[in-house]
C-alpha cells in the first residue's frame, strides 16, 4: 500500500468515534429535513384544501338567504324547519290568533 493510504487508515482508525458522530449527526439532519419538507408539503395540501371549504364572507343582506340554502341543502328542513324568518312570522299569527280566540269567547 501506498503512504498516503497507510496514513488515511491510522486517521481513521484514530478518529474513528468522532467520524461515526459526525455520520449520525448528518443522517439525522437528512432525515429530520425530508420530515420537515414532506410536513410543509402535507401541511400546505390540507391547509389549501380547508381554506377552499370554508364559506366566503357574505354581506349581511344576503346572509339569511345563504343560511337558508345551506340548511336546506343539508337536507335540515325536515328535521328543524323554523328559521329566524318563520319565527317572525309565526309571532305576528300569533297575536292575531289571540285577538280573534278573545273575540269569539
Amino acid at each position: 500500500m501506498s503512504q498516503s493510504k497507510v496514513e488515511r487508515r491510522k486517521y481513521e482508525k484514530k478518529h474513528r468515534e468522532q467520524i461515526k458522530k459526525k455520520e449520525k449527526a448528518k443522517k439525522a439532519l437528512a432525515i429530520t429535513a425530508v420530515v420537515i419538507v414532506i410536513c410543509g408539503i402535507l401541511g400546505a395540501t390540507v391547509g389549501v384544501r380547508l381554506y377552499k371549504t370554508m364559506p366566503k364572507y357574505v354581506k349581511a343582506d344576503k346572509l339569511s338567504k345563504v343560511v337558508e340554502q345551506a340548511w336546506y341543502d343539508s337536507g335540515y328542513e325536515g328535521v328543524l324547519p323554523a328559521t329566524a324568518t318563520d319565527a317572525e312570522d309565526d309571532s305576528e299569527d300569533t297575536t292575531d290568533d289571540t285577538s280573534n280566540e278573545d273575540s269569539v269567547n
